[in-house]
């Protein structure tokens, strides 16, 4: 499955939400329910967008893949839910202790540019600016939670190394050990 269609799928259904979110969500808001549903279905969309990241290749940073290499792990083929035996490798043990899987643009930024479209075009160009980054937990601490733009990562003296393996990824080894 390609990057584009991966993207495509994840804006239809964006589409189709986001017209029920704005019809109900814009009715009714004094009643219990509906500010109720509002919040859940907000949860519901981040998540999904989230989730949207983790099949996107990943970018990594120079420590971070120092950290990895020590291991003879490949980071950039590294899938999120593979992590905690990547760091078991690291460091004996399960868990997510060292590496962020850290999405370039706060999620919640995505979030407010797609409740904000007006067409499934603009969220296709939404999804397709998102990026995930591998970097290390201290890296992490010098990122603003919220508040990122195009330097940030610069800024906080993060070098990312762009994914070579692009719709293949997910299809590289990451334990290069075996």
């Amino acid at each position: 499955m390609t990057q584009e269609n991966i993207i495509l799928a994840f804006a239809s259904v964006y589409w189709a939400a986001l017209q029920e979110y704005k019809n109900n969500c814009t009715l009714n808001y004094k009643t219990i329910a509906s500010k109720r549903f509002k919040t859940e279905f907000k949860s519901a969309l981040k998540w999904l967008l989230k989730h949207c990241g983790t099949l996107i290749p990943p970018k990594a940073s120079n420590e971070a893949i120092k950290i990895a290499k020590t291991k003879n792990i490949d980071l950039l083929a590294l899938q999120w839910k593979d992590q905690p035996k990547a760091e078991e490798l690291i460091q004996g043990k399960r868990g997510r202790n060292i590496f962020v899987h850290e999405h370039e643009w706060p999620v919640s930024l995505l979030y407010n540019k797609i409740i904000e479209s007006n067409s499934q075009a603009a969220i296709i160009n939404i999804l397709k600016s998102q990026s995930i980054v591998w970097i290390t937990k201290e890296e992490n601490k010098k990122l603003h939670i919220y508040k990122r733009n195009e330097k940030s990562y610069e800024t906080a003296g993060i070098i990312k190394n762009e994914n070579p393996y692009k719709d293949d990824w997910m299809e590289k080894p990451w334990n290069l050990n075996k």
